[in-house]
């Protein structure tokens, strides 16, 4: 009897020991599959298989903890529910905060901060802007980024528009009592990007920040361009500049570089200018810019911030980067000047070899010591793009996933919504071997012109508007299929 009743109360035990094990399987299961399913960059057919996978384990191991009367096998599915539990609660992690990383990415807009600063002369007794007489006149740069906002946020002044900030910079060296609103990028190039200015003749006696919301661009469509640009980490210089135009149906896909000296028509401000230069300025105008150049209409931006470079290399534990010759760094490892008579350069070996973040800046930015200069900076920008993606994928980093994905969060701002993303995810799963990559590299022929809107000499490339027809003609193809 008192046997009967020990294995009575055994049986019981076993029941609600596996009926529990078996409860948090199946929560654990369906969390997993909701993330999944809320992250919707699996096609359709990956998604149902991952389904009676899941449906079909939670079975046959339920069946195990429930009805089987060995203790043997009870025990292995005790143990094959925990390996559940854990691998789907990963699984389920992983796609939760990649979810939740890819809605703050692809929000409903994105969010443009443009940095402000009032320049006076040395001389002038007044120091902030609360000493200026309300109504007292201020210039203002009228190419500056939403300068309407600037003005707006500064105050009742009586406001004159310049075209020129050489104009406005030149006269308070005989009016010291003449104020220029324009945007910090605009004043840091004019200061350290040329020499045409003593930055000790002027002071800055305000500074503060405006920020404009964009609502991204909510259509979807099989074929588009994408314009994929980089600022240098200064926000002056816009180095990187490349169209992507991609066929999801056809599958095929073409990328396009551009040198960022191309002297082209800016339709914004009727002038001339390069990529490099307009880099001050909202990328939009240079998406116009580059719609005229190649007669095409550009879908979406994604603006590419170079500071974050560096946090994601060192995040990542290095990137590797090969070389085909040896050469040493023009810049010295910083990220924050283009001072380099102070500070460590760093000798790139032949090979390949892992470089840290700032190391990877330094040779990001790199151009006058590169065979090809211009051109060779390009191609190792790309290869460290490669590099950081190929990094991002290994073990190490996707135990380091939250901190890895956090590092990202400031690499890049896009008008993109997240339903392009996902489609072409699920594109590329379903087919990837079927897509056709192909990439033109364009060139011209180096001089130099008027830059920064006509107001400084700088060094252009001139386009050779035979590869530009060329580029035009195949970029047409493949949005046409």
């Amino acid at each position: 009897m008192v046997k009967k009743r020990g294995k009575l109360k055994d049986g019981v035990i076993k029941k609600i020991v596996g009926l529990g094990f078996f409860l948090l399987m199946i929560l654990f299961t369906v969390l997993a599959i909701i993330n999944v399913n809320r992250l919707d960059i699996l096609p359709n057919k990956y998604f149902y298989i991952l389904v009676g996978v899941e449906v079909l384990f939670n079975i046959i191991i339920g069946l195990l903890l429930l009805k089987t009367k060995k203790i043997g096998w009870f025990i292995l599915g005790v143990i094959l529910s925990l390996l559940m539990i854990i691998g789907n609660f990963i699984v389920g992690n992983y796609f939760n905060k990649t979810n939740k990383f890819i809605n703050k990415t692809f929000a409903e807009y994105m969010t443009v901060t443009t940095d402000y600063v009032v320049v006076t002369s040395v001389n002038n007794s007044k120091n902030t802007m609360d000493e200026v007489e309300a109504k007292h006149s201020v210039d203002y740069y009228k190419y500056s980024r939403d300068v309407d906002l600037a003005i707006k946020e500064l105050g009742d002044y009586t406001y004159n528009s310049v075209d020129s900030f050489s104009h406005a910079l030149n006269s308070m060296n005989s009016d010291s009592d003449s104020y220029l609103l324009i945007g910090k990028a605009d004043y840091d190039y004019a200061m350290d990007g040329t020499i045409l200015y003593d930055k000790n003749n002027y002071k800055i006696i305000k500074e503060f920040s405006v920020e404009k919301k964009i609502k991204v661009n909510k259509e979807v469509k099989d074929s588009y361009t994408i314009y994929l640009n980089g600022t240098d980490f200064t926000g002056i210089m816009r180095d990187f500049n490349l169209l992507i135009t991609i066929n999801t149906k056809t599958k095929k896909i073409l990328t396009t570089s551009i040198l960022r000296g191309y002297y082209i028509d800016v339709p914004a401000y009727n002038k001339k200018d390069t990529l490099m230069c307009l880099g001050a300025y909202d990328s939009n105008v240079s998406k116009e810019a580059l719609e005229k150049l190649f007669n095409t209409k550009i879908d979406y931006i994604v603006n590419v911030n170079t500071n974050s470079l560096v946090d994601i290399v060192d995040t990542i534990g290095g990137v590797e980067f090969c070389s085909d010759y040896e050469f040493t760094t023009t810049h010295v490892l910083t990220d924050n000047t283009y001072n380099d008579s102070r500070g460590k350069k760093i000798t790139v070996s032949k090979g390949c070899r892992e470089y840290n973040g700032l190391e990877a800046l330094a040779i990001a930015r790199e151009r006058l010591n590169l065979r090809n200069n211009e051109r060779g900076r390009i191609e190792n920008c790309q290869k460290i793009m490669r590099g950081i993606i190929k990094k991002s994928m290994t073990t190490t980093s996707l135990l380091n996933f939250e901190e890895v994905l956090n590092s990202y969060s400031d690499l890049y701002t896009t008008d993109m919504n997240r339903n392009v993303v996902t489609n072409l995810a699920k594109s590329f799963i379903s087919n990837y071997n079927d897509y056709e990559i192909t990439s033109i590299n364009l060139d011209g022929v180096d001089g130099t012109a008027m830059g920064h809107l006509e107001t400084v000499e700088v060094g252009v490339t001139f386009p050779d508007y035979d590869q530009v027809n060329e580029a035009s003609k195949r970029i047409k193809a493949i949005l046409e299929g």
